[in-house]
C-alpha cells in the first residue's frame, strides 16, 4: 500500500528543509597559520625600542609553542625605517602580499596614524603600543586596541577651569 502524505507532514517538511537551508553551516577550524605581521623600528633613533618589540614578541611565540588559540603562528617582521611613508608601504606589503590576520606595532604614534585608516579600510587589525589620542578619540579605528596609555590621559580628569579659592 502507497504511503499516504499529509498536509501537516507536508507543511512540518516544508518548513524544517526552508529552517536547514537558513541556519549557517557550523565553523570548521582551519588549518593554516595564524600570520602575524610585526611593524618595527631596526634603523634610526628609536632602533632599540624596536629590536625590544622583535624580541618580546618572539619570546612570547616561543613560550607558547609557536601557537595562538591553538593554531601555528607565523611572524613576519617589516623594518618602517621610523618613518610614515615607511611604515604604510610596509603595512600595505603585510596585508597585501605577506596577507597577514593582524599587525602588532608600530612603535611610534605618528607611524600608527599614518597606517590606521588604510588598515581600517582592510579590515585588519592592529594592536599597538603607540598612544595616538586621536586613534580612540578622535577618529576612532574600530580595529585598533591601544595596549598603553597617552601623555594626555593623565590630563583628562583635570578640572578645565581653575578651582576657585
Amino acid at each position: 500500500m502507497p504511503a499516504v502524505l499529509t498536509r501537516r507532514q507536508l507543511a512540518l517538511g516544508a518548513t524544517g528543509t526552508a529552517l536547514a537551508i537558513a541556519l549557517p553551516m557550523p565553523a570548521i577550524a582551519e588549518n593554516r597559520p595564524v600570520k602575524i605581521g610585526l611593524l618595527t623600528i631596526k634603523t634610526g633613533p628609536l632602533a632599540q625600542g624596536g629590536f625590544q618589540m622583535e624580541q618580546g614578541t618572539a619570546l612570547f611565540l616561543k613560550h607558547s609553542g609557536s601557537k595562538l588559540a591553538g593554531r601555528p603562528a607565523e611572524l613576519i617582521i617589516a623594518d618602517t625605517g621610523g618613518n610614515p611613508a615607511g611604515t604604510r608601504t610596509k603595512a600595505q606589503e603585510l596585508i597585501e602580499r605577506d596577507q597577514v590576520d593582524m599587525i602588532l606595532g608600530p612603535l611610534a604614534a605618528f607611524e600608527l596614524l599614518a597606517i590606521s585608516d588604510y588598515a581600517a579600510q582592510h579590515k585588519c587589525p592592529i594592536l599597538s603600543l603607540a598612544a595616538a589620542e586621536d586613534m580612540t578619540q578622535r577618529k576612532p579605528n574600530p580595529y585598533f586596541v591601544r595596549s598603553s596609555a597617552t601623555s594626555a590621559q593623565a590630563m583628562h580628569p583635570s578640572p578645565t577651569t581653575p578651582a576657585r579659592s
